[in-house]
């Protein structure tokens, strides 16, 4: 992968856990490096193409007091995250905030702290057939995509689609959403988990296979095979669940599971009857 690299662009501040650094400010140092393809800009000699390491640099410099923050590592979350945010291009970033004047009793050049960050792809399933059900899901998503750590990239019309696991209750609306996302898969797991409260799922009260106000799955986080108490990725039970596979079938249909290596067009493959939402 190609980068920029922006090395020591001074920036003062207001970050600090004393009143001290709040009330004065300091001098705080800035690196990151910005991983992307150059290969079209360089053969095509055009701006637009790459990111421009002088607007970097600007937008940097406006975001970095925007909010005042006792850690330094809160600094460097927010600035990496608000870099995502507005270069599409970005795959990952390496971000260094420096702090060569904190106020510390000891003889010493430099502290500082280094996050490297990765724009993830992930794949979601979501249902509901409780409450204003396709209002939840737009609601939901638009929850999602709002977040400064994810993004909206594509999704799914929601299908009719009926109960599983034998529960008596109203069918259900599904569909499959592509999103890019910071977070590791557990702290998304945390995050989906506010999004399905903000649209009314209460999750202590949830019935196995039963109603929902809105339920979102993590059914691929790239290519990552993971098994833990609360997560298994990819979905274990994707593979029978037709309201699943064939909203994802649209998305993704030479998505390969890392496990079978069926893609999910060869697992969606079994016909449906549903019908699109207009």
């Amino acid at each position: 992968m190609d980068e920029i690299f922006i090395e020591g662009l001074k920036i003062y501040g207001y970050h600090g856990v004393y009143p001290e650094e709040e009330a004065g400010g300091q001098n705080f140092v800035l690196s990151v490096r910005l991983f992307l393809s150059l290969q079209e800009a360089g053969l095509g000699d055009e701006l637009d193409k790459s990111i421009s390491y002088e607007e970097v640099c600007l937008f940097l410099k406006d975001e970095f007091n925007r909010q005042r923050h006792q850690l330094i590592e809160t600094v460097a979350e927010r600035l990496s995250a608000a870099l995502f945010k507005k270069y599409d291009a970005l795959k990952e970033l390496e971000l260094r905030v420096a702090k060569p004047e904190a106020p510390i009793d000891a003889v010493f050049e430099n502290v500082s702290v280094c996050i490297r960050r990765k724009r993830h792809i992930v794949y979601l399933a979501y249902g509901a057939n409780e409450g204003d059900c396709l209002k939840q899901i737009r609601d939901g998503l638009k929850m999602i995509d709002e977040d400064t750590h994810c993004g909206l990239t594509e999704k799914t019309e929601p299908i009719v689609t009926t109960p599983y696991g034998g529960v008596e209750q109203q069918d259900f609306y599904n569909g499959a959403a592509k999103i890019w996302t910071l977070y590791e898969p557990h702290e998304l797991l945390k995050f989906l988990h506010k999004v399905e409260a903000a649209q009314g799922l209460e999750r202590d009260k949830k019935q196995h296979w039963g109603p929902r106000a809105l339920d979102l799955d993590i059914i691929f986080y790239d290519d990552i095979v993971l098994d833990s108490r609360d997560l298994t990725i990819p979905h274990p039970d994707m593979g029978a669940r037709d309201f699943v596979l064939k909203p994802l079938a649209q998305l993704a249909p030479f998505y390969r599971h890392p496990l079978t290596k069926k893609t999910v067009a060869e697992m969606a493959a079994v016909p449906m009857e549903t019908h699109i939402v207009s």
